[in-house]
């Protein structure tokens, strides 16, 4: 498809942003002068915390809601609910009443934010989800594209900032199992330049990773680098068997651990594989921030 034209304001809709780890997209947006549209079910909070979108009240589970959201834009940028209890049922049904309203609306282009590895089921519902809706897409007539993440720099990292600067990174995972990482930061700016001005739809999934994969043994290396001192990961003992037992109490609060638990036994057999094509196969233009670029920025 053609590139967009000059001077066109680009109009985007981000679904499923209106919560604290997305805030870094709605803001990667803004910054890059983009007039943003949000959905939100309390839509004065969300506004008051992003003044220069635009918030409109509703929920992404009712398509009725995301119709009016979806209109007039060039895209939208959609993110689905994680599931709780390791149950998939949530986001599933969050990616089918997002893509039924992208059918009525006749969206442009539906950007749905996955994950690695979901070429098939595997049993864990953050995958499986992204592994339906995905086929949810493909089925549906939409013009789309999909960005499988890797592991999010800043979920790991910024958010353990005070204990990595005290040489701590905990993440309870064997130290040889190797992971690939996205800088969650790169998305907003890669959306806009690459798919947004250039009127680009992929209509199929591709892998958004920096390149290369890391094993925890490298990741210390490169966090001790960053911070002129020792760094060592707290490794699969005790932390990872500690998490385990207490399964019990996430599933009876409800809490993310509940679905994050068994995501780190998967991780522990497996590490975080990316097979298929990437971001430096499709777009080798684009430069993707490294580990090493993310540490020194967040240790300097």
């Amino acid at each position: 498809m053609g590139e967009q034209m000059a001077g066109q304001e680009l109009r985007l809709a981000a679904i499923g942003c209106s919560g604290k780890i997305t805030e870094i997209f709605v803001d990667g947006f803004l910054g890059q002068g983009v007039k943003l549209r949000l959905l939100a079910r309390d839509a004065e909070r969300v506004a008051r915390r992003h003044p220069a979108a635009e918030v409109v009240k509703g929920s992404m589970l009712n398509p009725r809601d995301v119709v009016p959201v979806l209109e007039g834009v060039d895209a939208a940028f959609v993110t689905t609910p994680m599931g709780l209890r390791n149950d998939k049922t949530l986001e599933v049904e969050a990616g089918r009443a997002v893509i039924e309203a992208a059918r009525i609306a006749k969206l442009k282009h539906l950007i749905y934010v996955s994950v690695l590895g979901v070429d098939a089921p595997n049993g864990l519902s953050l995958f499986d989800a992204k592994y339906e809706v995905e086929g949810l897409l493909k089925q549906s007539g939409v013009p789309w594209t999909a960005i499988r993440c890797g592991t999010y720099m800043e979920d790991v990292f910024d958010h353990n900032l005070a204990k990595l600067k005290q040489g701590q990174f905990l993440f309870p995972v064997i130290k040889d199992r190797r992971f690939h990482y996205t800088c969650q930061a790169d998305l907003p700016r890669f959306v806009v330049q690459e798919l947004l001005q250039k009127n680009r739809v992929l209509n199929r999934a591709f892998n958004f990773i920096t390149p290369g994969s890391f094993s925890i043994f490298e990741v210390e290396k490169l966090l001790t680098q960053a911070l002129g001192k020792p760094v060592k990961a707290s490794g699969k003992f005790p932390l990872y068997y500690m998490l385990r037992l207490m399964q019990p109490y996430f599933y009876l609060r409800n809490h993310r651990f509940s679905t994050i638990i068994p995501l780190l036994g998967w991780f522990n057999k497996y590490g975080y594989p990316a097979p298929g094509q990437s971001v430096q196969d499709l777009f080798p233009q684009f430069h993707m921030t490294t580990l090493a670029e993310h540490f020194q920025k967040i240790l300097k």
